[in-house]
């Protein structure tokens, strides 16, 4: 049978099998296929950095945490709730929280101010992003 390799013999041929340049490279491919396969599921799995196209934070998913942990006290329009009321919860729509930095809302959420408890253990940095966001929708609504 005639070697593939161009410039050697067939028993040439056996020896780069066996031993030498092939192999290398395969290692390489192998490694360089490990490598991408890291990278899909470190993507996949949350890990990468994951906001909406662009960075920007995901309000509409903002608006489901919103519902399912802020709800209570701030209502659904976010003006507070009869309970929220009672203590004292901030009107997400006024010009007051609106006119806050993000950064500081953030911080809100994630350490809590006077009545509101923290969301740091219940909530991860993507989903407080999308609630401070969807709050910002909020006050656009009033």
């Amino acid at each position: 049978m005639r070697s593939k390799v161009q410039g050697v013999g067939a028993g040439d041929s056996n020896a780069i099998l066996a031993g030498g340049i092939l192999p290398r490279r395969a290692m390489r491919l192998g490694f360089l296929a490990a490598a991408l396969a890291a990278v899909v599921v470190l993507g996949l799995s949350g890990l990468a950095p994951s906001a909406a196209a662009g960075g920007a934070p995901d309000a509409a998913a903002g608006a489901k945490t919103f519902k399912t942990n802020c709800v209570m006290c701030h209502g659904e329009d976010g003006k507070g709730t009869p309970t929220g009321q009672a203590l004292k919860v901030a009107d997400l729509t006024s010009d007051a929280v609106q006119k806050l930095p993000v950064a500081e809302l953030v911080k809100v959420v994630t350490n809590g101010k006077n009545n509101m408890p923290p969301f740091k253990a219940t909530l991860n940095a993507d989903q407080i992003q999308g609630v401070v966001a969807y709050v910002r929708q909020l006050g656009k609504k009033k």
